[in-house]
């Protein structure tokens, strides 16, 4: 079994807006987040394993049906009505689709070309030295700040590691997260583009068990 990997959570926005903590407990705004990449970056060079979270949609449905094409993905969206093409999402999204592919073009810069998964059980195997994930917080799941928020989803992460079952069921789907990482220059199995990504939610029921920050 894999030892317990360094985590990573980026809560994406603007650059005035991103706030970022990993398994360390360190936090930090945007102004900050391309040390802590360039630190991300040095542990895969020395073969440590790392999960990368983004606290924004990562990946959309792929469906048949015109009528659901923009439909929640089910799960912790249906639970808490908050889907993934409504007004939060869209805009985490669209901040996402430019912040990925810049976070790892920095992480490639200096680890090279680092072998990429969204499938947790090829980065259980060691398939994969870098595992990319979607975290969820919303509502009075929120911490008071940006950072507190990826805090917050580091310590919901840890705290299903190693199984880290999705809060959103999977289906058919176009990765956003696998799309930004091959325009990188990162390897990953261009059959994980149709794929889903596991997502991590903060709620009500899973800050039970946490501590808030």
């Amino acid at each position: 079994m894999m030892i317990e990997p360094h985590v990573l959570c980026i809560d994406v926005g603007g650059p005035a807006k991103i706030g970022w903590a990993d398994s360390t407990s360190a936090t930090g705004a945007g102004l900050e987040l391309g040390a802590a990449l360039d630190r991300v970056s040095a542990r895969l060079q020395e073969g440590q394993p790392v999960a990368l979270g983004f606290e924004a949609p990562i990946w959309t449905p792929r469906r048949a049906e015109l009528a659901r094409i923009t439909g929640r993905r089910g799960g912790i969206e249906t639970t808490y009505n908050r889907a993934w093409s409504a007004g939060a999402g869209t805009g985490a999204l669209a901040a996402a689709l430019a912040l990925m592919p810049w976070s790892f073009a920095r992480l490639r810069a200096i680890a090279g070309e680092v072998s990429v998964t969204v499938d947790v059980a090829r980065f259980r195997s060691g398939a994969a030295s870098l595992f990319v994930w979607e975290a969820f917080v919303s509502g009075i799941g929120k911490g008071a700040s940006h950072h507190d928020d990826a805090l917050l989803a580091v310590r919901a992460f840890l705290a299903r590691w190693p199984e880290v079952p999705s809060d959103v069921p999977s289906e058919p789907a176009l990765n956003h997260a696998v799309s930004a990482a091959i325009a990188s220059g990162l390897h990953v199995n261009a059959a994980e583009l149709s794929m889903s990504a596991v997502v991590v939610g903060v709620t009500p029921m899973t800050l039970a068990g946490l501590s808030r920050p």
